[in-house]
């Protein structure tokens, strides 16, 4: 059986419900292959360094993590290597998101120190030319990268290293695409794959432990919504909600995509009684007429299954720290949506007049009510679709290929 070596980034406590979703893609599509492969799952931080989020306790998932960096040496044992979602190889990420977990983890004693440890995991600095001809990377972004990250001299050549000497490499946004294409002279392939997440077909996830908490919902569906984990909700958008609610005719919901305290600006939205578990948060979604978010992975597992997203984004604020994630930006969630023409549903949080707000809320019902939101997601699962059979047809080939 062929050997497929998975590096993921990490989800400590599992505690990021759209990053669970990215890993989970990857077993759907293994699960689809035609012939068998044995998967082994690699992060920097597997999720069980920290207490595990109470939603997901005694989930049995297909995968079970390896701190990366103590197994490095074991990716030349497999067939082929895959890079699987997020901002892995990003300057920013290696600088901040990264670079901080490690030594908050006690795992470097400073930046320099962790970044060779990120160069050798996540840029392959130390493997040889041979494991880069088989590796793959699918649903990355380097979105936020600039010339000024390239002249790095440390990172520059590295990241250029790793791209151009992969086996082949997939985008979760064209403008990404449009970058890596650039960088390997290769303007003739496509590299815009889908987000990750998307490569679950419906149904793909019913294995998951469920319960009755996702199963009724009023009569007419209902709004999911939550906010407030990326963006901060402006003071007019609970009327906007409101508004929208009632002329679709279906309650407002609060949705725990996380485990967090609900904002006092949403804290009139009811929510569900009971306990959920993580399969109830995504078998809920396609039961939805609408879900609101301001969260990036909620608004693409939504449209995933079917349900149009009203996804709220604010401008783009300039970075001045190591704190200022760029992982975190609202950039990403805007792109996404415009990739798809998919732009009528992204509403930012700049004021807007009243009569403003009336016409979007009219443009907003029609295209639900119209057929509108649904000529969008089925553009995305198409997408979807074609990029899972690229990318499950290019590992095929590359594992039938002697070594």
């Amino acid at each position: 059986m062929a050997r497929v070596a998975v590096i993921t980034a990490p989800n400590i406590g599992y505690r990021n419900t759209g990053m669970v979703t990215v890993d989970l893609a990857f077993e759907s599509l293994r699960r689809r292959m035609a012939a068998p492969v044995d998967a082994t799952w690699y992060t920097l931080h597997p999720p069980e360094t920290v207490e595990l989020r109470e939603c997901v306790r005694g989930t049995e998932f297909p995968f079970r993590f390896r701190p990366l960096a103590e197994h490095l040496d074991e990716l030349r044992d497999h067939d082929a290597v895959v890079f699987w979602g997020d901002f892995l190889h990003t300057r920013h990420y290696l600088a901040q998101d990264a670079t901080n977990r490690l030594m908050d983890f006690g795992m470097a004693e400073d930046r320099d120190a962790a970044r060779q440890l990120l160069n050798r995991t996540l840029l392959l600095a130390d493997q040889p030319e041979e494991l880069l001809s088989r590796t793959l990377s699918y649903g990355g972004t380097i979105l936020h990268n600039t010339q000024s990250d390239y002249e790095d001299k440390e990172y520059g050549p590295l990241f250029a290293r790793l791209v151009t000497g992969s086996h082949r490499i997939w985008t979760r946004e064209p403008l990404s695409a449009a970058k890596v294409a650039r960088l390997r002279g290769d303007r003739a392939t496509e590299y815009f794959g889908a987000d990750a997440a998307l490569l679950s077909r419906p149904g793909d996830l019913d294995h998951l432990p469920a319960t009755a908490w996702s199963q009724d919902l009023p009569e007419g569906g209902a709004i999911g919504v939550f906010l407030g984990a990326r963006t901060e909700i402006p003071a007019w958008l609970p009327e906007f909600c409101a508004s929208l609610a009632d002329r679709l005719g279906a309650p407002l919901e609060w949705l725990p995509w996380f485990d967090r305290d609900v904002p006092a600006r949403a804290a009139h939205i009811a929510r569900r009684p009971g306990d959920h578990t993580l399969g109830d948060l995504l078998h809920v979604l396609p039961r939805y007429r609408l879900v609101v978010t301001d969260t990036y992975h909620l608004a693409v597992n939504a449209w995933g299954a079917g349900t149009p997203v009203l996804c709220v984004g604010a401008p783009e604020p300039v970075p001045t720290t190591h704190d200022d994630y760029l992982t975190l930006s609202d950039v990403k969630k805007h792109v996404f949506h415009m990739a798809y023409d998919a732009a009528d549903f992204y509403l930012t949080t700049l004021p807007d007049t009243r009569e403003g707000h009336e016409r979007r809320l009219d443009r907003l019902v029609h295209l639900v009510e119209g057929g509108g939101a649904d000529a969008v997601a089925a553009r995305i699962r198409e997408h979807a679709d074609q990029s899972a059979t690229a990318f499950t047809e290019t590992l095929t080939s590359l594992l039938d290929t002697p070594r």
